[in-house]
């Protein structure tokens, strides 16, 4: 009989480790459900503001929203490589707190560091 609650043991353990192991392999990557979170902030915070509008009212709200995403970009809103990493230099921005004033894309076998200006980046091959 002992060995019979012996073995029981062993068959639920090895059914929990299983299940963990299951579940970690087939878990999204950390990544996507960090840029989920941070998606779903987003449009928590602008549904958030809007939810006592007309819909002609948040339709204009979203359009703005948009817009202002876009403006972030100023002068630099196109030609952006997803997953590259940039350094960018800001400056107090016209109407809003910040604008891109300059950006640099790190490239592998490149020493990247802050020119004597103190403003800029300035890089060099190693």
């Amino acid at each position: 009989m002992r060995t019979w609650k012996v073995l029981a043991i062993l068959a639920l353990i090895v059914v929990a480790a299983g299940g963990y192991w299951l579940g970690r392999s087939t878990s999204p990557e950390p990544a996507a459900a960090d840029q989920s979170y941070a998606a779903g902030v987003r449009d928590g915070r602008a549904e958030q503001g809007t939810l006592s509008l007309p819909a002609t009212d948040k339709q204009i709200f979203d359009a703005g929203y948009e817009a202002g995403a876009t403006d972030a970009f100023a002068g630099f809103d196109g030609g952006w490589d997803h997953k590259i990493p940039y350094a960018i230099v800001l400056t107090p921005g016209d109407g809003i707190t910040y604008q891109i004033a300059s950006r640099v894309e790190f490239t592998p076998g490149v020493a990247y560091y802050l020119c004597p200006d103190g403003h800029s980046v300035c890089h060099q091959p190693r």
